[in-house]
């Protein structure tokens, strides 16, 4: 079986940009951007993305890059070069965010794994039970925060590997891993979150040869699996 990308993934890759316009956007000095309409996750903004903000007209100090944080429906922490400058909504204020590398879509994500085969693609609904959902130490993982999600370490000859942290998760049922699905920091924070729009690719779990390799594939309620390596290779030939 293939490593599988989603449609939006593979959409992003190519280079489609993400841009938001609205006169529901307010700027704080904390610095944070506000939004009364609470579209940030369902525009799909999400931690590190690096974004553009122009519209602030009374304070354009605030028209710079920024860097995006904690994010939640409403509210988004950004870094600046520049401090901001409390400005009220009401004019049309644009966030056009930055297009980012395999790497980078996926920081601070949670990785999924489920009985079964692998889905035909990775725009489809998850099949079979969800055995595990691998986190940062297993901790909860909440869309739009930093918390306990995962990240790769930097590339190495077209390929990316788990950071050091440790990548690991509580059994919620009993069965046999079949297949894994990785998903960016907005799992489950759109709709459904696993349709067509959800940022994530498949892959096959097995004890060698898989796609993700581990040491059994028998998950049991309630006890910890950590995942010791793994790794995404960019081929150099299509």
């Amino acid at each position: 079986m293939a490593l599988r990308l989603s449609t939006a993934l593979r959409q992003q890759l190519m280079g489609e940009q993400l841009a938001y316009t609205s006169d529901t956007i307010a700027a704080t000095d904390t610095p944070t951007l506000t939004d009364s309409d609470s579209q940030f996750l369902v525009e799909g903004f999400r931690p590190g993305m690096l974004i553009e903000v122009s519209g602030f007209t009374g304070t354009a100090a605030n028209d710079q890059l920024m860097v995006v944080g904690d994010v939640t429906a409403g509210v988004m922490v950004v870094t600046v070069e520049v401090p901001l400058v409390g400005d009220e909504a009401g004019e049309d204020v644009t966030l056009t965010a930055y297009a980012q590398a395999f790497r980078d879509i996926f920081n601070y994500g949670v990785l999924c794994i489920y009985t079964g085969n692998q889905p035909a693609n990775a725009d489809t609904a998850p099949t079979g039970t969800l055995l595990l959902k691998i986190t940062e130490s297993s901790g909860a993982h909440v869309a739009g925060a930093v918390a306990n999600g995962l990240n790769f370490d930097a590339p190495v000859a077209g390929v990316i590997g788990k950071n050091s942290t440790t990548w690991s998760g509580v059994g919620l049922a009993t069965g046999t891993a079949g297949w894994f699905r990785f998903y960016s920091n907005l799992y489950l924070s759109m709709g459904s979150g696993l349709g067509a729009d959800s940022l994530c690719f498949d892959g096959t779990v097995g004890t060698s040869g898989a796609q993700l390799n581990l040491s059994s594939v028998a998950i049991v309620l309630a006890a910890t699996t950590t995942i010791d390596e793994f790794e995404i290779t960019l081929p150099a030939n299509a």
